[in-house]
């Protein structure tokens, strides 16, 4: 009777413990996908960045070329 009762806890005990494993996989893949998405957004974010910087940088060429212009002229 005590072997039975002991295997019976040895069962649910590793159910419970594949359940759990398999809970965790999932926590850790929605995880990776959070942050691989939390990773794009900075690509993207930096990415408009620069592309702001770039054209920032040629307006303040104009304006500096439109200055010395006048200051010749």
């Amino acid at each position: 009777m005590q072997k039975n009762w002991d295997d019976h806890v040895a069962t649910i005990r590793q159910n419970i413990n594949e359940k759990r494993a398999e809970h965790d996989l999932k926590v850790a893949k929605k995880d990776a996908d959070v942050a691989e998405g939390d990773a794009a957004f900075a690509i993207d974010y930096a990415y408009g960045a620069i592309e702001e910087a770039e054209y920032a940088v040629l307006d303040a060429t104009l304006a500096r070329m439109d200055a010395d212009a006048l200051a010749s002229g």
